[in-house]
């Protein structure tokens, strides 16, 4: 009996042996290519890191320093604030067409899922390549959107929609828009088709409408998927820097600068590692927030289907 027992113990200890070995080249992924460069990063911030550390060596423990020189930068509170504007105003026009769309391809219609499949190319597009293309159609002087715009005399001369700061930030949130729209229509669509058609036939045998349908059925049940869309909107918008970099490089006059391009142009223009970490470290704290935010939400949705 004894022999039995061990050779189970036996058993069991090689299965959960072979589990952590399963395990351990992801364990030891997250180590190096995730833990390791976070911590690096905030010793980092807490340093003296200049180009002149390459030369002498020489680090000095500064603490919270950089922290305070970026929060005393108005140039850094000015990426910030263009960040969060660029992102809610993305979202809100994203989403809205977004649903919009989700709407009309809902419909069953000839060629819906051929349509619906073909505006997922903005999506999938690199955004750099995006961003090089869109910096042509809003060239002032040869670009198709003067043109058009001048074409159906709704301007007298071509703007300056790359030159001029008030024009330049409308010009990349109206292409972030575009890029935006094919990712949240796809996910509310898929939202969509989970809601069982005899919701809307019990529905309209009550006498409901389309738009009584709509407020009282659709919304309700999509509120999982909006809040998904918006959640993931805002980290994928939040982080913007290949589409800024490709049309305007957070030109002109810092007028586009996200916290993202101010990160790049510190660490790798002006070569000062240490404040360019600290705004590394409060950007990932942002970001970090969110992503708790998101899963929290998404538990307590779980439990309430439990």
């Amino acid at each position: 009996m004894s022999k039995i027992k061990k050779n189970k113990m036996h058993k069991r200890l090689s299965d959960e042996i072979v589990g952590y070995l399963y395990v351990l080249p992801a364990v030891i992924f997250i180590l190096l290519f995730v833990l390791y460069p976070i911590v690096y990063n905030i010793l980092i911030s807490l340093q003296k890191y200049d180009i002149s550390t390459f030369q002498n060596g020489v680090k000095d423990f500064v603490g919270f320093e950089n922290y305070k020189n970026i929060f005393s930068d108005t140039l850094f509170i000015s990426s910030v604030s263009n960040t969060f504007i660029y992102t809610i105003i993305c979202i809100v026009f994203q989403l809205g067409i977004g649903f919009l769309l989700a709407l009309f391809f809902n419909k069953k219609f000839p060629g819906a899922n051929i349509t619906s499949g073909l505006t997922l190319i903005a999506w999938v597009m690199p955004m750099l390549v995006i961003g090089i293309i869109w910096k042509w159609l809003w060239a002032s002087d040869s670009g198709v959107i003067n043109y058009c715009l001048q074409n159906l005399h709704l301007i007298d001369k071509p703007i300056q929609w790359l030159n001029e700061p008030k024009y330049a930030f409308i010009a990349v949130t109206v292409t972030n828009i575009w890029v935006g729209i094919p990712f949240n229509m796809l996910l509310v669509l898929t939202g969509m088709t989970t809601i069982s058609d005899e919701v809307y036939e019990a529905a309209r045998i009550d006498g409901a409408g389309k738009f009584q349908s709509l407020k009282y059925i659709t919304l309700p049940l999509l509120k999982t998927t909006m809040v998904s869309a918006v959640t993931i909107g805002f980290i994928y918008t939040f982080k913007a820097y290949d589409l800024i970099v490709g049309m305007t490089q957070g030109g002109p006059n810092h007028a586009t600068e996200m916290i993202s391009t101010l990160i790049y142009q510190e660490n790798f223009t002006t070569f000062d590692f240490g404040k360019g970490s600290a705004m590394a470290n409060v950007y990932f704290l942002i970001i970090f927030v969110v992503a708790i935010f998101y899963s929290q939400l998404v538990m307590r949705e779980e439990e309430q289907c439990e």
